[in-house]
């Protein structure tokens, strides 16, 4: 989620204008953590106390209960904190840790301009003891913007399959067969509000999990500090406040705790820049989610293991970054990989033939000619990889955007991704566990343009994905891989009926209508194609089609190049029904996925609200060692904590319990 150069300039003034106010001559000390702080044993953080409105700086002392960590802060560094006048300081005790379980009081007193000012804050340390019976692995699904609806639709589209006969594996309201991800014994809910906003990005939903700490919009594994005045809100997010961007207190995350104190392997897989947010947030620290060329550094060289490298494979698009071409600083990342050990894959051919253990970096995707952003901490372009409907080479629906390849045809499927960073990771010869995340990226990205198709797809792709871990995981003789499926935040798709539009109108580009509208902000217009029946965009008015009782004027129903054809004798034959008709798609043999198009098709008719996320729970299933750890509601930061708990607790008895909920005794759902 980005800010509006306008909203930046005004949320600036504004907090300009409060620290105005709320600044005095008072001398005062603050301790950089939130209020509700929890850590593992062991796990790093950057103590940071930050001294406001005072002249000088003496006496130092910081207090972890009975232990004096006054020795491990560093000498008091002048700072402009808050962006005010005022005379500060920053001391700071790097990369620190708590080895004893419990509520741990932080105290910390300091002669602030010869007056002694104090803090005090509790941090939650728990428990964590990796024995060798427990040394298992963990699996992490990340649908980004995987809301309930659109786990609905992916089931709705690939599940309503009309065999040669004409019988719908979706008959009288049940499945013939359920998503994989349905598949899973045990479901919850997730919260995903931030520290600052109720309607989260995918960076500070990631710093949730990956961390148990909860941040601010845009933040990868940092906590908020007293420099961000300098680019926060600003629109200043560029090299020239670099150090401001990289200087937020940083919390260890789950892949690199793992790796450093028991030697797990560790990987991501993403269908977005292996450097956006979600990716990022398993092996970087900053301030602003961008900071692409720093996010790719910390791969190669990760603050939290010694400058050794965060990931053992690394697979997804966004080359640009890794490139000479596109860094500021004209290093390869790609070859200093390979020159420590890293074989390096570009497209799916090549990706089939690995094998074993050797780490891995595979970037399918990236610009003809990358290059450094404006900004000097970024790359001029983000480059995704493709989207499944278009690797698929299925036809767009005529309001969303043609495939644009490139040069790179080739590029793998989630699932085939999926499958070669499990056989890498597991294929250690010493049985090294591992911790993976898997992303399936545009269903976020194509929500945000409001391309159903372009979203529906990829989640069908993402569970796939899901099949190739589950499948993997139900083949080990010993049941040691507990796999995760959640969603970072929410969009706005509704499932708001089914359609029949014909094929030769759903994909035509050359008709549409634009509808116009006059404002006080200013002119604004849309353009209505006849897929819009299926896809009802944010643009258009919801028309209760029963009463026309809206707020929008004229006509019933939604606005579409075409008039709504109906049927009275057979309400679910109409182009478009709210309440009548199923969904029916066929199926391709060749590759398993459905097909948007042909006779008889009855598509998924969706709604977007918003171009952007929402701040409603997201589903999560769970299932192997500890999996029933994930039921009921929780907060996002409580899955670190969980995942955590099945790793170094005897989960067996529990487990023992979620197979016998499966035990054909008690109900079963339908299509599992």
């Amino acid at each position: 989620m980005f800010f509006s150069s306008q909203a930046r300039t005004a949320i600036a003034a504004a907090l300009f204008t409060c620290s105005l106010f709320a600044q005095t001559s008072t001398p005062s000390v603050k301790l950089v953590l939130p209020e509700r702080t929890r850590l593992l044993q062991g796990q790093l953080i950057d103590l940071v106390v930050e001294v406001r409105n005072a002249d000088s700086v003496a006496n130092l002392k910081v207090t972890a209960g009975e232990l004096d960590l006054t020795s491990k802060f560093s000498a008091a560094v002048k700072a402009d904190l808050d962006c005010d006048a005022s005379s500060d300081w920053v001391l700071r005790a790097n990369l620190q840790s708590f080895d004893l379980p419990g509520d741990v009081k932080l105290d910390v007193s300091v002669n602030a301009g010869g007056t002694t000012v104090t803090d005090t804050r509790t941090v939650q340390v728990r428990e964590f003891t990796l024995t060798a019976a427990n040394r298992r692995n963990i699996i992490l699904f990340i649908g980004d913007g995987m809301g309930t609806a659109y786990r609905d639709a992916a089931r709705l589209i690939s599940r309503s399959i009309v065999d040669a006969n004409g019988k719908n594996s979706f008959r009288d309201g049940y499945f013939d067969d359920l998503l994989e991800m349905d598949k899973m014994p045990i479901s919850g809910m997730s919260m995903t509000y931030g520290t600052d906003s109720i309607i989260p990005d995918s960076a500070n939903t990631g710093t949730a999990w990956a961390t148990g700490n909860k941040s601010f919009l845009n933040a990868v594994n940092v906590l908020a500090d007293g420099t961000d005045c300098k680019w926060r809100f600003t629109g200043l997010t560029n090299a020239a406040n670099l150090s401001f961007i990289t200087d937020n207190p940083r919390v260890e995350n789950l892949w690199q705790y793992l790796k450093r104190r028991y030697n797990y392997r560790t990987g991501i897989v993403s269908t977005a820049a292996i450097t956006d947010a979600t990716p990022a947030v398993e092996g970087a620290y900053a301030g602003f989610r961008q900071a692409r060329l720093e996010i790719a550094r910390q791969y190669l060289e990760n603050p939290m293991l010694g400058g050794l490298p965060a990931f053992d494979v690394i697979l997804g698009g966004g080359a640009d970054p890794f490139t000479s071409a596109g860094r500021v600083d004209k290093r390869d990342l790609i070859g200093e990989f390979q020159n420590k050990g890293y074989r390096y894959v570009t497209n799916a051919t090549a990706l089939k033939t690995i094998f074993f253990s050797q780490p891995t970096l595979g970037l399918f995707k990236g610009s003809a000619s990358p290059a450094p952003a404006s900004n000097g901490i970024a790359t001029a372009a983000d480059v995704n990889m493709d989207v499944a409907y278009d690797k698929l080479l299925l036809q767009r629906p005529a309001s969303e955007p043609l495939a644009s390849f490139g040069t790179y045809n080739d590029q793998p499927m989630l699932d085939l991704m999926t499958s070669k960073a499990i056989e890498v990771l597991s294929s250690s010869f010493g049985q090294t566990p591992f911790i993976l995340m898997v992303e399936a990226a545009s269903i976020d990205k194509q929500s945000h343009s409001n391309n159903a198709a372009g979203t529906h797809w990829d989640t069908i792709e993402f569970d796939k994905s899901i099949g190739a871990a589950r499948a993997w995981a139900a083949k080990r003789a010993t049941k040691d891989t507990l796999i995760i499926v959640t969603a970072d935040h929410d969009q706005s798709m509704s499932i708001v009926g089914v359609n029949n539009t014909n094929d030769a109108e759903y994909y035509d580009r050359a008709k549409s209508t634009k509808v116009p509208f006059k404002t006080a902000a200013g002119d604004q217009d849309f353009s209505v194609f006849g897929d819009s029946f299926a896809n009802v965009r944010a643009g258009l008015p919801f028309v209760n089609t029963n009463t026309t009782a809206s707020n929008n004027g004229g006509a019933a129903g939604m606005p579409s190049v075409n008039v709504p054809a109906s049927v009275t004798e057979d309400p679910a034959a109409s182009t478009y029904s709210t309440y009548f008709g199923s969904t029916a798609y066929k199926l391709d043999p060749k590759n398993g996925y459905p097909i948007n198009s042909g006779a008889g098709i009855r598509r998924l008719a969706v709604g977007f609200r918003t171009g952007d996320h929402t701040g409603s729970s997201v589903p999560i299933t769970a299932e192997g060692p500890g999996a029933f750890l994930f039921t009921g509601y929780m907060d996002q930061t409580d899955i670190f904590f969980k995942m955590a708990a099945a790793l170094s607790t005897d989960t067996s008895d529990a487990d023992r319990l979620v197979e016998l909920m499966g035990n054909t005794k008690f109900p079963k759902t339908i299509g599992k």
